[in-house]
């Protein structure tokens, strides 16, 4: 008889348990990944049933980027930044526009310094040390925009 760990008896509850709830209809899926030398990203979330789909990947890439800009008291995602991430030595490892407020980034482990670009300003995270399970964040607030 084959034994089920207790991670997949919950994993597989919680499933069963959002597709009873009708959670999987309102969750959209990922634009297709794309490639910039040996680093593979996935980019957008403007549309909020993508948002989820990005929320809910996040586990499945070594580095989640999320870009907002401050609108009053509050952060609101944002699209069109020129995000770079650069390795511990500064070789730019990925020069890329986001599509939308969150970027996945598949990169080997390491410490990496993520900046990006919107509007003529840009903003740099703290670095990030993505180890080899993943599950690193930037997140990168644009100022007040202001005209």
């Amino acid at each position: 008889m084959k034994r089920l760990s207790i991670q997949t008896i919950c994993s597989t509850t919680l499933v069963l348990a959002l597709a009873g709830a009708g959670v999987f209809a309102a969750v959209g899926t990922l634009p297709p990944e794309r490639q910039a030398g040996n680093v593979t990203y996935v980019t957008g979330g403007v549309a909020e049933d993508q948002s989820e789909a990005f929320k809910l990947a996040r586990a499945d890439y070594p580095l989640a980027i999320e870009l907002v800009q401050k609108s009053g008291g509050k952060n609101e995602f944002t699209a069109d930044a020129q995000v770079q991430v650069s390795d511990s030595t500064g070789k730019v490892v990925l020069n890329a526009k986001a599509d939308g407020p969150f970027m996945l980034v598949r990169l080997a482990p390491g410490t990496y310094r993520v900046q990006a670009t919107l509007n003529g300003r840009t903003v740099e995270a703290k670095p990030v040390t993505v180890g080899a399970k993943g599950g690193a964040q930037a997140m990168l607030v644009f100022p007040v925009k202001t005209d």
